[in-house]
C-alpha cells in the first residue's frame, strides 16, 4: 500500500462540518489514520459493500450515484486506499472515514 499521510491531513481539514472533530482530537485522529495506512479505507468499503448486499447500505454509500460507486468498487478491487479516499473526499464524505477510524481503529485494533 502507498503511504497516505498527505491525504490524511486533507481528511481532517476537509470534513463536512468543522464540528465533526473536536480540536483536541485532531492529532489523535491523524495518528489513527496514519498508523493504520489504507486498512481503514479498505475496511470501510468492505463493510459498505456487505451492508449494501444485505439491503442495508450506509447512508453515504446509498447516496452515491452509479459512477461514483463504480469508482469505489474499482479502487477496492485494486486495493487502492488512496483512490477510495479520493472518491469519498470528492463526494463530501471524508468525515465518514474519520469516524470509522475513530470507532473501529482507535484502540489499536487491526481489522483484517
Amino acid at each position: 500500500m502507498q503511504p497516505l499521510s498527505y491525504y490524511y491531513y486533507n481528511v481532517l481539514e476537509g470534513l463536512e462540518k468543522p464540528s465533526d472533530v473536536p480540536t483536541s482530537h485532531l492529532q489523535e485522529g491523524y495518528d489513527i489514520l496514519y498508523r493504520h495506512g489504507g486498512r481503514i479505507e479498505i475496511d470501510l468499503m468492505r463493510k459498505a459493500e456487505d451492508g449494501n448486499a444485505q439491503g442495508e447500505p450506509y447512508h453515504w454509500y446509498e447516496e452515491l450515484d452509479d459512477e461514483q460507486r463504480a469508482k469505489l468498487h474499482k479502487a477496492l478491487e485494486g486495493s487502492d486506499p488512496a483512490k477510495i479516499l479520493k472518491v469519498m473526499q470528492r463526494n463530501g464524505y471524508a468525515g465518514v472515514l474519520y469516524h470509522h477510524a475513530w470507532e473501529n481503529f482507535r484502540n489499536g485494533a487491526v481489522v483484517d
